[in-house]
């Protein structure tokens, strides 16, 4: 995984100098030429920083206090917290210090941050009236205020302790301005001089190389402002052979501060699939058109682009297999990597690897699988995304329901079903279609599910992923390969079970002249769909009845209800099933909503 971040950094320019790394900077400090604070800037935008690991921060104090300065606590270089920066405290609304210790803290650390820019403004001139200005009390306290008043402020506006802070002199962003690095690089070596470790292998770079004891942490993950290792010792049980942290898997530092950076650039445009990031890169530049990546989580709409995403993987995957793609792509390589947080290190759930024409080729015969009618049964739905698909596994989450707590069922399912999308030889988890019909029945018995399609709004979204990933499932273990529509050919008898029970529904629906009556539907699905032979015959019977009244009054839709009856009395034969497994629920349930898509069709159809 790092040869191919290495490489990656390489081909985008990301391989930054050590003690430098990528900071959100939230505001700019305005500072005239004379030394005085002359306003506050809003910016909100990542610039190269200043910036000390871990072990480096712990050594500054002792490092600065043998140089002869007084110093209690360790700070950054030039870009820092509000906090830190000009002492901006928490406070609550009746203006308390929320935590005074930390506060002290701060304050300490300030007094560390002024003096690393005062030491720098000694060679660095666009930095001596930052210093003049901080080292100014009445300015500090009038500029404190302006910090305060931005506090109170609502939304994008308002102005937090941690919000990362640094200056603006001369119409310049100081941090755009390179003449502080050399001082920065000069002063890091004096202060952290480079260790006289044997030259190991690297697993980097193959060269011979002194080891970084420590690397940069990865800070677009999410989870903690303090970032998170990709590689890390701190602790005995992960060293061997006598080796000190980083000695155990070699890394020169200039690699290490590459493979940060270029796994925080391929973080920052990252898709979420659960709690994890999911980010895909390639050995080489690809067409846009020709990476599917984002199509996996969010297709486009046929509606709204000139090809469907899956009108496109078939079209990239023909000129592949023709021989029509370029020879650069042919042979072009992909690299899949899924993370997520755990307790300051990168957890790396999954780590696949490919050509780029298996790539799309995988999301081919995903984007298939999931093929699925829409309601109206006039065109196909669009299909979802991987995270809508995940978390419509089960009921939608409540207003006040904490995201972790509602993933927890779920959880388990992220990487099986990240690795079903890249690998099509890999079936749906049991798992995954267990969570589906449990969801689904339960909506359906509710109610929810029927008040649903009479909204016919984005949350529609919900049942035609959970449909997709039936038909996925069973076309993923072989065998009968379903249709996006209506099969009467279908082999299973739970699938025609499935169809009996919506035209019955849909009888009784009709003989009652109403829009939405699923009184029999909430009463008898659930066993209809686990024990057909208890429930079926009777409202077959009972149906009857409606089917009389309906040739009555409207003789041609009772014809075409009993046309349709026959026919899947026909496919059901003499004997209907006593009990049906989970699988075969599911494939009652698919059943049932194609069904209804192809009654809708047949009635726009006699309606226009």
């Amino acid at each position: 995984m790092i040869a191919p971040l290495l490489d990656y950094a390489q081909r985008k320019g990301l391989g930054q100098q050590a003690g430098l790394t990528t900071k959100e900077i939230r505001w700019l400090a305005a500072v005239s030429p004379q030394g005085r604070f002359t306003g506050l800037i809003p910016l909100g935008q990542s610039k190269a920083a200043p910036d000390l690991s871990l072990p480096e921060m712990i050594g500054l104090p002792g490092f600065l206090r043998a140089q002869g300065h007084a110093v209690e606590q360790a700070a950054h270089f030039l870009a820092e917290t509000c906090a830190v920066a000009f002492g901006l405290a928490e406070k609550d609304a009746q203006g308390n210090l929320k935590k005074p210790e930390e506060h002290q803290k701060n304050l300490q650390k300030h007094q560390t941050f002024r003096l690393l820019i005062g030491l720098a403004a000694q060679q660095v001139p666009i930095l001596q009236p930052v210093h003049q200005a901080l080292s100014d009390a009445a300015e500090m306290d009038r500029f404190l205020e302006v910090l305060e008043a931005q506090s109170q402020k609502r939304g994008a506006e308002k102005l937090r302790p941690t919000d990362k802070i640094s200056f603006f002199v001369n119409g310049l962003c100081v941090l755009d301005d390179p003449s502080w690095q050399a001082w920065w690089q000069q002063f890091r070596q004096q202060a952290f001089p480079a260790s006289q470790t044997a030259q190991m292998r690297s697993f980097a770079s193959g060269a011979h190389v002194a080891p970084a004891p420590t690397h940069p942490k990865v800070t677009k993950l999410g989870g903690s402002a303090f970032g998170h290792a990709l590689i890390t010792y701190d602790k005995e049980a992960f060293e061997s052979y006598g080796l000190g942290q980083g000695e155990n898997a070699a890394v020169e530092e200039a690699a290490a501060v590459a493979y940060r950076a270029a796994l925080d650039s391929l973080l920052e445009r990252a898709q979420t699939l659960g709690e994890m990031k999911v980010v895909v890169w390639y050995d080489r530049e690809i067409p846009p058109e020709d990476d599917f990546f984002r199509d996996l989580f969010e297709p486009g709409s046929p509606e709204a682009a000139e090809l469907s995403a899956l009108e496109r993987a078939r079209a990239v995957l023909e000129a592949f297999r023709s021989g029509k793609a370029p020879p650069n792509l042919s042979n072009s390589r992909f690299y899949a990597a899924a993370m997520s947080p755990a307790s300051g290190r990168v957890m790396v759930r999954d780590w696949q690897v490919g050509s780029l024409e298996d790539f799309v080729a995988a999301a081919l015969a995903w984007f298939e699988d999931l093929r699925i009618t829409n309601l109206a049964g006039s065109k196909e739905a669009n299909p979802p995304g991987l995270n809508r698909l995940l978390l419509s596994l089960q009921r939608p989450k409540l207003p006040k329901q904490n995201f972790d707590d509602y993933l927890k069922p779920i959880k388990q399912l992220q990487v099986p079903l990240w690795r079903a999308a890249l690998n099509p030889q890999r079936p749906i988890p049991y798992a995954a279609l267990a969570k589906v019909m449990e969801s689904h029945t339960a909506e359906v018995m509710s109610g929810a599910f029927h008040e649903t399609l009479a909204r016919a709004d984005a949350t529609l979204g919900r049942i035609y992923a959970r449909m997709g990933l039936i038909k996925a499932y069973h076309n993923r273990k072989g065998g009968y390969r379903m249709s996006p529509n209506l099969d009467p050919n279908h082999p299973s008898k739970a699938y025609h079970c499935g169809r009996l029970m919506c035209l019955l529904a849909q009888v009784q629906e009709a003989s009652a002249e109403s829009e939405i009556n699923a009184g029999v539907v909430q009463r008898y699905y659930g066993a209809a769909s686990s024990t057909p032979a208890l429930v079926l015959g009777r409202l077959t019977r009972l149906s009857q009845h409606h089917l009389a009244k309906m040739a009555k009054d409207r003789p041609g839709l009772a014809y075409w209800f009993n046309s349709q009856l026959a026919e899947v009395w026909n496919a059901l034969g003499k004997d209907l099933p006593r009990t049906l497994s989970l699988e075969e629920q599911s494939l009652f349930a698919l059943g049932y909503y194609q069904q209804m898509a192809y009654n809708r069709t047949k009635q726009s159809e006699e309606s226009k």
